[in-house]
C-alpha cells in the first residue's frame, strides 16, 4: 500500500509539472484532466494587446453608419471631410501564458460591410471561438472616423462612448460615461448609468435613466425623460418638454430659451433660473425654485412647496394653497387668513398672470433682485 501511495504521488506530481503536449495530440486522458485542473487553479494570469486598422470606401448612397457590438468596449465615432471609414481597434485579452494572451488580442476583427444604404460596423469574434477557454477579452477601445454627411444609429452599447460631428444620431442604448458633440441634425438618445454630456446639437430627444451630467446649446426643440438622474440644462432654444421621477433638473432659461415650457414631475427637484417664457410646471412632492427673468404667463401646481423669485416687471398674481401658507414678499399684497390661503392682484401695475397653486405646502413670493 505505501508503494502505491507513492505511485500515484509521482504521477500527480509529474501531471501538475509536464508541459503542454503538442497540438492535435491531446485526446482524453488523465494527463489532460490534470492539465485542465491546473488551468482552472492558476487562471488567466498573463495579458496581452493586439492593434489593428483597417479602411473601406464609402459610396455616396450610403447615408447611415450602423453600430452594432454586444461586448463591453471604449468607443470613438468622429464624422470628417472623407469618403471612407477608417477603423483602429485596441484590444487587450488574458490568456493562461503570454502565447494564448496575445493570440487572443489578435483573434477579434472589425467587420466592415454594406446593408442597403447603410455601412455596418460590428464585431468579428468567430476565430476567437477557438482559443482555449482561459483566454478572454479584457478591454477593447475602437476608433472611427467616417464621412460626416453619414447619420449614426447604434445599437446598445456599453462602455465610454464619444461622439460628434455626425448628421445626426439615434443611439438606443448607451450605458456608461457618454459625449456627443456638434451634431448637424437632429439627436435621440437613450442613456443610463454614468455621466452625459449632450452640446451644440439642433434637437434633441434623451430617455435618461440614472444619468448625472450637462445639455447646452440645443438650438431647436428638446424633450427629455428622466428617472434618477442629475441634469443641468442651460442655453436651449425650445421649445423644452421634461418628465421627471426622482431626478434634480435645473434649468439655466437666461439665454433665449422660448415658449412654451413644460415640466411635469415626481419627486426630486426642479429648479430654474431666468425664466422669461411661457410656462406650466406640475409637481407632485417634488421641490420647485423658480426665479423670473421677465413677466410671462407662467402656472405652477405642485402637491407640496413653491418657492418664487418674481419679475422685475409688472404681473399678476394668482396663488392658492390648500393646507398651506403664503408668503408674499413682493407688492402690497395679503394673503387670506386660515389653512387654505389666498393672494390675488397686481404687482407693480399688473402683467401677464403668475398663477401658483399647492397642496400640502407653502408658496413663497420673493422680490426680485434690486428691488
Amino acid at each position: 500500500m505505501l508503494i502505491a501511495v507513492f505511485v500515484v504521488l509521482g504521477i500527480g506530481l509529474y501531471e501538475f509539472t509536464a508541459p503542454p503536449p503538442p497540438p492535435g495530440s491531446e485526446g482524453v486522458s488523465l494527463s489532460g484532466i490534470f492539465r485542465n485542473i491546473r488551468r482552472t487553479v492558476h487562471g488567466s494570469r498573463d495579458s496581452a494587446s493586439a492593434d489593428s486598422a483597417q479602411t473601406a470606401p464609402v459610396d455616396a448612397s450610403v447615408k447611415e453608419l450602423r453600430v452594432n457590438f454586444a461586448r463591453w468596449n471604449d468607443m470613438t465615432v468622429a464624422g470628417e471631410d472623407r469618403t471612407d471609414v477608417a477603423a483602429e481597434m485596441h484590444a487587450t485579452a488574458r490568456g493562461f501564458n503570454p502565447t494564448e494572451a496575445k493570440a487572443a488580442a489578435e483573434a477579434f476583427r472589425l467587420r466592415l460591410e454594406r446593408v442597403g444604404d447603410a455601412l455596418v460596423v460590428s464585431l468579428d469574434n468567430s476565430p476567437a471561438q477557438a482559443q482555449p477557454r482561459n483566454s478572454n477579452i479584457a478591454q477593447l477601445s475602437i476608433v472611427l472616423k467616417v464621412p460626416k454627411r453619414l447619420t449614426l444609429r447604434m445599437e446598445p452599447h456599453t462602455g465610454r462612448l464619444i461622439a460628434g460631428k455626425l448628421a445626426g444620431a439615434d443611439i438606443t442604448g448607451s450605458r456608461g460615461e457618454t459625449r456627443i458633440i456638434g451634431f448637424t441634425g437632429r439627436v435621440a438618445l437613450t442613456h443610463s448609468g454614468g455621466s452625459l454630456e449632450i452640446e451644440d446639437v439642433p434637437s434633441l430627444k434623451l430617455n435618461a435613466r440614472n444619468s448625472h451630467g450637462t445639455v447646452k446649446h440645443v438650438n431647436g426643440p428638446m424633450a427629455v425623460d428622466s428617472m434618477g438622474g442629475d441634469l443641468t440644462v442651460s442655453d436651449v432654444v425650445g421649445p423644452l418638454e421634461i418628465e421627471s421621477r426622482n431626478s434634480d433638473i435645473r434649468i439655466d432659461g437666461r439665454k433665449g430659451l422660448k415658449g412654451p415650457l413644460r415640466v411635469n414631475a415626481a419627486g426630486g427637484e426642479i429648479r430654474i433660473e431666468g425664466l422669461s417664457t411661457e410656462a406650466r410646471l406640475d409637481g407632485r412632492n417634488t421641490a420647485i425654485e423658480v426665479t423670473l427673468a421677465a413677466s410671462a404667463p407662467v402656472t405652477i401646481y405642485n402637491l407640496g412647496a413653491i418657492r418664487v423669485t418674481a419679475p422685475p416687471a409688472g404681473y399678476t398674481l394668482d396663488a392658492v394653497t390648500t393646507e398651506g401658507r403664503i408668503n408674499v414678499d413682493d407688492g402690497e399684497i395679503t394673503p387670506s387668513e386660515g389653512s387654505d390661503q389666498h393672494a390675488a392682484g397686481p404687482v407693480r401695475g399688473g402683467g401677464p398672470t403668475l398663477t401658483l397653486r399647492a397642496t400640502r405646502g407653502s408658496i413663497t413670493v420673493q422680490k426680485p433682485a434690486g428691488k
